[in-house]
């Protein structure tokens, strides 16, 4: 019988930590964060096979199989574990080197609903905080959610921040769709998405 895959996993919960020194070339870096099955860095890594990829997933058993996935692809790396707790100490060393962290995707994030859980997104206040400390201008933010009140709670975040120089679009970026995105399209759910930087 097939393990069950938990849907939703508390990332306060996992203390794990890691250290990423880096890839062995200076291209610059494309971030998954909550990857998934990783159609979607698939479709990337085709049309950019030049840049790097760092992929986080929560889910210890889909984390596993994205390695699988991606096992033949020197410029790809997967993380399991919380991504919040994690992402400094694995891109700030490539960062700090002079390497272009180009954009970071957060598709279609656990919208965490309950007041006493939205700590546990992983777009807030504390995370932002300390991204300003050593993000540059031109790293994008992608965010793509079919809930419209995440939406509005994480623009109103974001807007609070040093990253609110705020553009909303309408397209699946690269013209590429996640799995969720295609089934909620059929369903004829709407797409909220929005690119941000730090002023």
């Amino acid at each position: 019988m097939p393990r069950r895959i938990r849907p939703h996993v508390n990332p306060l919960s996992i203390t794990k930590e890691y250290f990423f020194e880096g890839f062995e070339n200076n291209a610059s870096i494309i971030v998954d964060m909550g990857a998934c099955k990783g159609e979607f860095t698939e479709q990337l890594l085709e049309k950019f096979p030049e840049k790097n990829f760092i992929l986080f997933e929560i889910r210890f058993p889909l984390a596993e199989k994205l390695r699988e996935k991606f096992a033949g692809c020197d410029n790809v790396v997967v993380f399991d574990g919380d991504a919040g707790r994690n992402f400094e100490s694995i891109v700030r060393p490539s960062v700090d080197r002079g390497v272009k962290l180009e954009t970071i995707f957060v598709n279609f994030p656990d919208p965490w609903f309950k007041e006493k859980h939205k700590k546990r997104r992983f777009i807030n206040e504390k995370f932002l905080a300390q991204c300003a400390e050593w993000i540059s201008p031109e790293t994008e933010f992608v965010f793509q959610t079919d809930q419209k009140f995440l939406f509005d709670e994480t623009l109103e975040v974001v807007q609070d921040s040093v990253f609110s120089r705020v553009e909303f679009f309408d397209d699946s970026p690269h013209g590429i769709r996640t799995d969720w995105e295609e089934a909620k399209v059929r369903e004829g759910g709407e797409v909220f998405r929005m690119k941000f930087w730090k002023r």
